[in-house]
């Protein structure tokens, strides 16, 4: 196997915290992380609900380190429904020698459905059945992207399959979460997000996170609106009037900027190319535990005045120092 020293994970974790502005404190910790996974001291089982696959792609498509070095040198990953090779009853062998020798991190994408469990099926064994002793026996969990965090789509109002995030799932079955489960919500997640949060969890144990979202406040304690480039326009009163406006607050074509906690202003997406905002685009608070829920509430509105959804300063969340 080859050998890298500790300046090369160093390095690596340097990129995941300089582009989120963090400090050293994160840096050292994720680069102790990135080393245990890579000297195979920590492995890692990616298992799929109801999704699109949208955060693997969004995974795949991580940059410095890119998704080949992470794959061959920094995650040691047992099992990747969209990426592995292994199929049917050998998933499941893979699974339960796993589970057997313990030590491992448990990254669930997409919803569970409940009430029809036949919907997502491993092998012919509903998801729903073949969690339960894979989370109890896990050293952390990671839910990644709004459906394995809150349900997201899958869980939609109307959806018959009684589709539920991770944490309402161990609930259910009565699952400690406690200093266990981590939600790393988006549509998709931002792949440093993933990565960082493995590689915190792995180094130094549970991170900093939300008592009530339990996302980590490494990349999810500032809301959107907080750090917005057009925040000026905001307070400023000047609105936007059409998609597409290069000036302007975005409210009043439907920004939910204040409900959604993330550091896309800080990392953007695609290499740092572009994000929702720079492109004209309000927020659609894809990190919210109420995207996509209710079937009456657009994604995409102009004029809040004709929708319940309003907001005002005294609903601004994240750091106000």
């Amino acid at each position: 196997m080859t050998r890298f020293t500790r300046r090369y994970f160093l390095k690596a974790a340097s990129f995941f915290t300089a582009n989120a502005c963090l400090s050293s404190h994160y840096t050292e910790a994720i680069a102790a992380g990135l080393e245990k996974i890579f000297e195979r001291k920590q492995q890692i089982l990616w298992l799929q609900g109801l999704s699109c696959s949208g955060c693997s792609v969004s995974f795949l498509n991580a940059e410095n380190p890119g998704p080949l070095e992470i794959l061959t040198n920094f995650i040691s990953l047992v099992f990747h429904s969209t990426v592995s090779a292994t199929q049917g009853h050998d998933v499941h062998n893979v699974i339960e020698k796993l589970t057997g020798k313990g030590n491992y991190t448990l990254v669930v994408e997409g919803a569970i459905p409940v009430g029809i469990p036949e919907a997502c099926v491993i092998g012919k064994h509903p998801i729903a059945d073949v969690l339960p002793p894979i989370i109890k026996k896990a050293d952390s969990i990671i839910a990644v992207g709004t459906c394995g965090s809150y349900g997201g789509i899958p869980a939609a109002e109307g959806n018959l399959t009684g589709a539920v995030g991770v944490k309402e799932f161990m609930e259910k079955k009565r699952i400690p979460i406690e200093k266990r489960l981590i939600n790393c919500p988006g549509c998709p997640v931002h792949p440093q997000s993933i990565v960082g949060t493995i590689a915190y969890a792995v180094g130094r144990g549970y991170p900093p996170v939300n008592e009530t979202l339990l996302t980590p406040d490494m990349f999810y304690a500032i809301s959107t609106h907080d750090e917005c480039p057009r925040f000026h326009s905001w307070e400023r009163e000047i609105f936007a009037e059409h998609f597409g406006d290069p000036e302007g607050c975005l409210f009043k074509l439907g920004c939910l900027g204040p409900h959604s906690f993330t550091d896309c202003p800080r990392r953007q997406w695609n290499g740092g190319v572009n994000w929702c905002i720079r492109a004209s685009a309000p927020c659609i608070a894809c990190t919210s535990p109420l995207f996509a829920k209710s079937k009456s509430f657009p994604f995409y509105r102009k004029g809040e005045k004709y929708h319940d959804v309003t907001y005002n300063d005294s609903d601004r969340g994240g750091d106000k120092s």
